[in-house]
């Protein structure tokens, strides 16, 4: 009788946490509010020209208010220049369009309309600032230009001033009048406006350090 009682009141207790748990996972659960399939998000400013243009194959909008996307397209207008950004995958943690955390095969083309300048750069993810206009990473990547290729490790690029930092191991290879050329630093700047380049002997540190918190803060979020 005592090993009865003594295996009931195991089991009560046990079952009181399994059901305590259950109730827990309920309250905190994150449930979807919202669903679109090949969606368009389209913003326009005062003159009604367009400011960008979001499209998707899949987006879901969830109840604490974080927005998943699958396939982005993003295209950003400017006076001088469109830019297109795309990735597998994309976190939007407010839904209001002001961060978005691009995840997985990061592809940015920067057009230069005057000069019919093509930047192309590669990433494995980033994080784009929309009112800003600006995208950074600490990882590694490689921008493309019709004579150069330049590989480094974090960037950050203005896409209104066309202006783009790499922020440290940076070797860029240009092949120009059939002869190869090879520059290394610890940072360059690239001027999309002009196609300049300035190297440094310094590491942008400070800059990647803090993409590095923003994203071990933020960029898994779910």
């Amino acid at each position: 009788m005592k090993k009865f009682k003594t295996f009931f009141y195991i089991s009560f207790i046990l079952l009181s946490h399994v059901c305590v748990v259950s109730a827990d996972d309920t309250l905190n659960s994150v449930t979807i509010k919202s669903k679109l399939y090949d969606f368009t998000t389209i913003k326009k400013n005062e003159d009604m020209t367009y400011d960008w243009e979001l499209k998707g194959h899949e987006l879901k909008q969830y109840n604490n208010d974080i927005t998943h996307i699958k396939k982005p397209k993003l295209r950003i207008h400017n006076t001088s220049s469109l830019t297109r950004i795309q990735s597998e995958t994309a976190v939007d943690p407010t839904s209001k369009m002001e961060e978005i955390y691009l995840k997985d095969n990061v592809y940015i083309i920067n057009k230069n309309s005057l000069e019919n300048i093509q930047t192309r750069l590669y990433t494995s993810y980033a994080i784009f600032y929309v009112a800003k206009n600006l995208v950074e990473t600490d990882r590694d990547i490689t921008i493309i230009t019709t004579d150069s290729k330049t590989t480094g490790t974090g960037f950050s690029a203005n896409m209104q001033t066309g202006l783009v930092t790499i922020l440290s191991n940076v070797k860029r290879v240009i092949n120009k009048n059939d002869t190869i050329q090879t520059i290394e630093g610890n940072q360059m700047i690239y001027n999309t406006n002009n196609d300049k380049w300035i190297v440094k002997n310094k590491a942008a540190s400070t800059i990647k350090d803090k993409i590095s918190k923003k994203v071990t803060t933020t960029f898994n979020i779910k």
